[in-house]
């Protein structure tokens, strides 16, 4: 059934104005250096929604409420203690991030990567975990798109996510980061004022956290235990993975290159997380809130977890709230798509080829072949949403340990500590991959999985980080004294 057609007017304005913010945006970028950071031109309200909006995406607004609703309060270590990740990124990475690219010529995490080891095998291994963790998360925005629209122009699954594609495509190839950035900031706000509203509907229809908490236990009391349905290491392990590891999400790591002045960087993380915290309120409303009409049987039970925020936004909102949280979300995921889109498109034409010796004849050819790349990464990513059969929220986590577990212990700990060796690093790269891979593919065709619930991406960033510091600690490559001055000089500052 399509949406009432007040939430699709709204839906339908703001996708106009995105893709004009797109066009606008095709017209300003000139350079690669446009495409992939936007030019180092933005301030940090800017910067830090970005940031905050593409860890939130689609796996937030749509997979998160799914989670809490197909697992009670265990979400918890995830929605509402994430926030503290942005401090931990900002303090780990942001200065030295930023500091690298005024010394060298970085446009992505394996540019990152590669100046600080000195190293095309570093370069080309952390380039192959990204994409491949790109195309899982793009997945996860496409099928996030797709669950939004059906139920807005009421149409088949697949007939939405082909138009959310198409819509991205032209957003994306055109604009680039630089369009990214200022939805993102327009949005950001749209999001964090849309949340506290719809949060306080849910509270008013479920009656109070104490009333549905209450229904939850009397039913089932394994949702209104302080881990939910899933086990505790599951939860304990999504706590370690989104607080950790969000230092090594590309989408949030790149846009510390975009701003203009690194001084302001310290209002980054307060702006970021606060707005994640706001942000993450309607998700915890609408799951817990349906979970408990369920539970009573004042709701029929959801064919589909992800279900959950289009149900309750279409049926229990005001028109216009729901259509601008609609659309609100829609910004969100197609920001992130953005990000991931560039990065993945930067790793095929730029990082792989170049590390493996390829050049290109002039940066206008290098611009073309990464939109050329972007749209590769849109088809591929169509493919997967399209024929896994997954949970938003589920991909959007394996998404997340592909970058995680290679990235921070290679520059988390690598640019603040001088004795992460080259060895170390292609060491760590390599066992992250196959660590994430073996589980990966462990689980799917062998049912094999970690004991007592353990997530695997938290799995393979512990053992990540332990072989760089054990590795690095035999070998002495391109670390200490050995290294660059002017990178020297950003791991000791």
């Amino acid at each position: 059934m399509a949406a009432d057609p007040l939430i699709t007017g709204v839906v339908v304005v703001y996708l106009l104005i995105v893709l004009g913010i797109g066009v606008w945006g095709y017209r300003q970028t000139e350079s690669t250096e446009d495409f992939l950071i936007s030019g180092k031109r933005f301030g940090i309200w800017a910067v830090a929604f970005s940031a905050f909006a593409s860890i939130m995406s689609g796996f937030g607004f749509i997979g998160g409420p799914g989670l809490f609703y197909s697992g009670g309060y265990a979400f918890l270590w995830i929605a509402i203690v994430a926030p503290l990740a942005f401090p931990i990124s900002w303090f780990v990475l942001g200065k030295k991030m930023r500091l690298m690219a005024e010394v060298e010529q970085i446009l992505t995490i394996p540019d990152a990567a590669d100046a600080r080891y000195d190293s095309d095998a570093v370069r080309f291994f952390v380039a192959l975990s990204v994409l491949l963790g790109v195309i899982s998360y793009l997945a996860v925005q496409l099928k996030a798109m797709g669950f939004v629209l059906a139920d807005i122009l009421g149409t088949s699954e697949l007939v939405a996510v082909v138009l959310a594609t198409v819509v991205i495509a032209v957003y994306t190839i055109g604009g680039g980061m630089i369009a990214g950035v200022f939805t993102d900031l327009i949005q950001g706000g749209i999001m964090v004022a849309g949340s506290i509203v719809v949060f306080f509907y849910a509270l008013d229809y479920g009656g109070g956290f104490q009333r549905m908490s209450r229904e939850l236990a009397s039913n089932t009391p394994e949702f209104a235990g302080a881990f939910g349905s899933f086990p505790v290491m599951l939860a304990l392990s999504w706590y370690f993975l989104f607080t950790i590891g969000n230092s090594g999400q590309p989408h949030m790591a790149h846009k510390l290159y975009m701003i203009r002045d690194v001084k302001l960087l310290k209002w980054g993380a307060p702006i970021a997380g606060l707005s994640y915290f706001l942000s993450s309120l309607m998700m915890l409303g609408i799951g817990i809130s349906v979970r408990a009409g369920v539970e009573t049987g004042a709701l029929d039970s959801l064919s589909n977890p992800d279900m959950a925020a289009p149900f309750f936004l279409s049926n229990f909102v005001s028109p216009i709230v729901a259509g601008v949280v609609f659309a609100a979300a829609l910004g969100a995921i197609m920001s992130t798509s953005d990000a991931f889109i560039n990065i993945g498109a930067a790793n095929l034409a730029r990082d792989i080829p170049e590390s493996l010796g390829m050049e290109y004849e002039s940066d206008t050819q290098e611009l073309w072949v990464n939109r050329l790349g972007s749209a590769a990464i849109i088809v591929i990513s169509l493919f997967l949403a399209y024929f896994v059969q997954i949970l938003v929220g589920i991909l959007g986590v394996v998404g997340w340990a592909l970058f995680a577990a290679p990235i921070v212990p290679l520059l988390g700990i690598g640019l603040n500590w001088r004795g992460a060796t080259r060895e170390g690093a292609i060491a760590a790269v390599v066992a992250s991959l196959l660590v994430n891979l073996g589980l990966a593919v462990g689980s799917s065709v062998y049912s094999v999985s970690l004991p007592h619930g353990v997530v695997a991406g938290a799995f393979s960033l512990v053992v990540s980080s332990i072989v760089l510091i054990a590795v690095s600690l035999v070998t002495n490559t391109y670390s200490g004294e050995d290294i660059a001055d002017e990178i020297y000089r950003v791991v000791v500052a």
